[in-house]
């Protein structure tokens, strides 16, 4: 592991990096340092300290993930057999499945 700025206590540690190439998680990192709210430019990761408090995260993301996204799925099916709208009751399902990206966990690299 490498000296890396540490997403979670803020501090610069011996961490795990975060996969930087994830296409969210890259374009999340861009924006927020676009508008000055990241302190850091370099590398972000996870240190030891701190992996119980992300592996709870990461647990919970994918929960919410099959969460909404079987709600989405419900939701799209009785939509679509009530009013017969294909369209719009597969957006209705991508609306509840995207519901799922507020708890939104970056990938460790492997």
């Amino acid at each position: 592991m490498a000296e890396i700025f540490c997403s979670l206590c803020r501090l610069m540690k011996e961490a795990q990096p975060l996969d930087m190439d994830d296409p969210l998680f890259s374009s999340y990192v861009r924006i927020m340092r676009k508008l000055g709210k990241s302190r850091h430019s370099g590398a972000l990761g996870i240190c030891p300290g701190c992996m119980p408090a992300y592996t709870k995260m990461e647990s919970g993301f994918r929960k919410n993930v099959i969460l909404y996204g079987a709600l989405g799925l419900i939701f799209a099916i009785a939509y679509s057999i009530f009013t017969g709208a294909i369209l719009l009751s597969l957006l209705i399902g991508l609306f509840f499945f995207s519901l799922a990206l507020f708890s939104y966990c970056p990938p460790l690299k492997r």
